[in-house]
């Protein structure tokens, strides 16, 4: 039976919940030649969404969409290297004429491109050493897509990657190439929000004011309550309003977090019994305590300061004021400085994130389970 829960892999349109507006917002801006950044915290459901509008009509049937995650890779070569490789496999299924117009405008790597010689298959053996000079190669890249025969759509995940690269200057070598594109639209895409508007609020910065900002933020629980009762109620199945209720409340309706749980009550327990609150605590019990040795290794990565800092946002859930005199003596911390250092290690890290309410910068655990399994042991 299939899950209408999905937490990989592309999500068919009857199981995407919501993200209507935001659809329809990223849709328009792209097809009036703006380009987007999009912010959310981790597991919100940021990719998802990219490639629900790649799926769009407007969208799939006038342009060629790439997409490539960035927060694997430490340096420009890397960069590069993704990009060439997600071009390819993009246009692979285009067929020949399409490959060899790439092949042609992106000569340095053109060699490590063959066909086999018995299927006709084509095979593209680009690897990190062939890159010898990535300024070039990347060059290239842009020329292929300011020239190809249909207008381009590529979305960078986790872009603030960039920004802790060796080679000091991607950022202004980026956007000296892009500014100047009329056949290609960027998605530039992150959940690092304290990097990533550093990079394009300020005024100092090569990718200042060069894009149209979208904050991804939950799903509105009514919402999410019905598309969950609907799926359930789809497949014959029963789960209890308070119960879809409760398991949005326990993550905040973190999108990934509550899919995951009914995901999983709808992949293991009985289909002939209605799933209650009861059910949601066990299947989140079960998750914590499959994680619990990664969960483990983290913290022992962690200075004694950072492991007391995230501890303390972890027991907050929501932290405000992480400095104050109140939070420092709240939660037994050494002092607002060893605070202030650790949470700027915590951000980069990414095992914390946060929001803006007003004035009021929010802090929280980045993986919700990791929150819960922390205030459990700690």
């Amino acid at each position: 039976m299939e899950n209408p829960f999905y937490i990989n892999g592309i999500v068919p349109d009857e199981y995407f919940c919501d993200r209507e507006r935001e659809t329809v917002r990223i849709t328009k801006t792209l097809e009036n030649n703006a380009n987007i950044l999009l912010t959310s915290p981790r597991r919100m459901g940021k990719t998802q969404l990219i490639r629900h509008v790649f799926a769009q009509p407007a969208i799939k049937e006038n342009y060629y969409t790439f997409y490539t995650d960035l927060f694997p890779t430490t340096s420009l070569h890397e960069m590069v290297l993704f990009l060439s490789k997600e071009i390819y496999d993009i246009l692979v299924p285009k067929g020949k004429t399409a490959l060899d117009f790439f092949l042609s405008t992106v000569r340095s790597i053109s060699g490590c491109f063959t066909y086999n010689p018995f299927t006709g298959a084509p095979a593209f053996n680009l690897k990190l050493g062939d890159i010898h000079t990535p300024e070039l190669t990347l060059q290239e890249i842009i020329r292929y897509l300011e020239n190809a025969d249909k207008p381009c759509i590529f979305a960078i995940d986790e872009f603030q990657q960039i920004a802790s690269y060796p080679e000091k200057n991607v950022e202004a070598l980026l956007r000296s190439h892009i500014q100047s594109m009329n056949n290609c639209r960027f998605i530039f895409a992150g959940s690092n929000r304290h990097i990533l508007e550093n990079m394009f609020n300020s005024a100092a910065k090569p990718f200042y004011n060069s894009a149209q900002q979208m904050y991804l933020d939950k799903i509105p629980k009514g919402t999410y309550v019905d598309f969950a009762l609907r799926q359930f109620r789809n497949f014959g199945r029963v789960i209890l309003p308070d119960a879809a209720e409760y398991a949005y409340d326990l993550f905040d309706g973190h999108t990934y977090y509550v899919h995951n749980i009914l995901h999983n009550a709808f992949a293991y327990l009985d289909p002939s019994k209605t799933v209650e609150q009861s059910d949601i605590d066990s299947i989140v019990s079960d998750t914590i305590r499959e994680k619990e040795r990664a969960y483990a290794d983290i913290m022992s990565q962690l200075s004694y300061q950072q492991k007391e800092t995230l501890v303390a946002i972890a027991k907050e859930g929501k932290a405000s004021g992480v400095t104050s005199t109140a939070f420092v003596k709240k939660h037994a911390l050494k002092s607002a400085s060893s605070v202030q250092y650790a949470v700027a290690n915590l951000l980069n890290t990414q095992l914390i994130t946060f929001t803006n309410e007003g004035r009021i910068k929010l802090y929280s655990v980045a993986d919700r389970f990791f929150e819960k399994w922390i205030c459990q042991v700690y």
